[in-house]
């Protein structure tokens, strides 16, 4: 009976072992699936930074321009907006990492004017593993 009780204990043991090794394996994978969730979000942040940063360089250009050709020359279209446009670096075509967004000649920004110049800037992106791009937008009065 002793022999009995002494196996049975040993097969308690390792099972104890295997469950052991179990609930670590999940932890380590919890652990890599947080570190992947991070570095995401750490790239998306850098991505809604540079659209901010790109959108307050524009807004800068019309505070030193002509107020009664900010409707003309920054609206979508324009010279100022096309020349802006043009400095916009798409990461993914450039192979750079600074002051880009990945996707951006594909989904191009707008700009809207509106009375007493009220100025709507629309940036766009869509990242290399996104579905469907992101935006950010900011609203400026610039006066006159």
């Amino acid at each position: 009976m002793t022999c009995l009780n002494r196996r049975s204990i040993r097969g308690f043991v390792l099972l104890d072992a295997l469950i052991a090794a179990l609930i670590f394996s999940f932890g380590i994978l919890g652990i890599v699936a947080l570190q992947a969730s991070a570095t995401k979000l750490g790239g998306d942040a850098k991505y809604r930074t540079d659209a901010a940063l790109l959108a307050d360089r524009l807004i800068a250009d019309m505070w030193g321009a002509v107020p009664t050709a900010i409707a003309t020359d920054f609206a979508t279209g324009g010279t100022a907006y096309n020349a802006w446009k043009d400095n916009l670096v798409d990461c993914a075509k450039a192979k750079v990492t600074t002051n880009c967004l990945p996707g951006v000649t594909d989904n191009p920004p707008t700009v809207v004017v509106g009375a007493n110049n009220l100025v709507t800037i629309t940036v766009k992106w869509k990242g290399p593993a996104d579905v469907d791009p992101h935006q950010y937008i900011t609203i400026s009065q610039i006066q006159q």
